[in-house]
């Protein structure tokens, strides 16, 4: 009996705070509401989203592994293509090359059109103050002999003095141990040229005929006197006029119409 009167009583409290728990949410605003609802919707999203987050990671691992291995081999591609490219860049690099040297030994060609011509390039250059010499890949087996004349786009660039099967090498004309006869172009005035210690590009010129006036500019050419070089090719243009108090021993320097720097591409006149 006792306890069934405790069990009524216990009813009856918790039944009087749930009506006056309805009572109170009932009479609550909605922005009391809301402040109280918050963080139990918070907390309910920020679940729903890791769960969200966590089905998506594990459905799409299959795809991100095969999306890796998918860029792997692009890449692979790619790199070979690249290669691939590089090759045929220095290819053309090289058709390049040959096709200018083609087009400068037929303007050469042309040029010297009167004489048997073997084309070849410079392979090597010794050039100190006593020794200018510069070595071509051209020799006996295609007829080249010692004494030959060489020439470039520019003009004279020296003589054969000795050449190998496939070599030759030619003594250039800013050597200092190089002697040309030349004369003022247009005319039969004279003067021989020779090679000097300090320049590659520039010459003297000496034994000037008395009665020659002499200009800045002159062109200076072969005068086909002295049996190794033919008459009227291109050595330079006068630089400098240096006179002395004795006519005879004037003097002229020569700028080399051969860039002997640069020189590349000559030619070998056979006859």
């Amino acid at each position: 009996m006792y306890r069934d009167n405790k069990n009524s009583k216990v009813g009856i409290v918790i039944t009087a705070v749930i009506l006056i728990l309805l009572v109170i949410l009932t009479n609550l605003d909605n922005n009391t509401w809301s402040r109280i609802a918050n963080p139990f919707t918070k907390l309910t999203m920020s679940a729903q989203s890791g769960i969200t987050y966590l089905k998506n990671k594990i459905s799409k691992n299959d795809d991100y592994f095969a999306s890796v291995d998918y860029l792997k081999n692009k890449n692979e591609e790619l790199k070979k293509e690249n290669e691939e490219l590089k090759q045929k860049n220095q290819e053309l690099e090289i058709l390049k090359a040959e096709n200018k040297t083609l087009k400068e030994h037929t303007k050469l060609a042309d040029k010297y059109s009167d004489y048997d011509l073997i084309p070849g390039y410079v392979i090597q250059r010794d050039f100190s103050n006593y020794s200018k010499i510069v070595v071509i890949n051209v020799g006996k087996n295609i007829g080249v002999e010692p004494g030959m004349t060489v020439v470039a786009d520019g003009g004279l660039v020296g003589y054969i003095v000795s050449a190998e099967d496939n070599t030759s090498k030619v003594q250039t004309i800013v050597d200092t141990a190089s002697a040309v006869s030349g004369i003022f172009a247009g005319t039969d005035k004279s003067l021989v040229t020779r090679g000097i210690l300090d320049s590659n590009n520039k010459i003297k010129g000496t034994y000037i005929d008395n009665d020659v006036v002499v200009n800045e500019g002159d062109n200076i050419q072969t005068s086909g006197i002295g049996g190794i070089y033919p008459k009227n090719i291109n050595i330079g243009k006068v630089k400098e006029i240096v006179n002395t108090q004795n006519k005879t021993n004037r003097y002229v320097y020569i700028e080399t119409s051969v860039d002997f720097e640069n020189l590349t591409n000559i030619l070998v006149l056979k006859n």
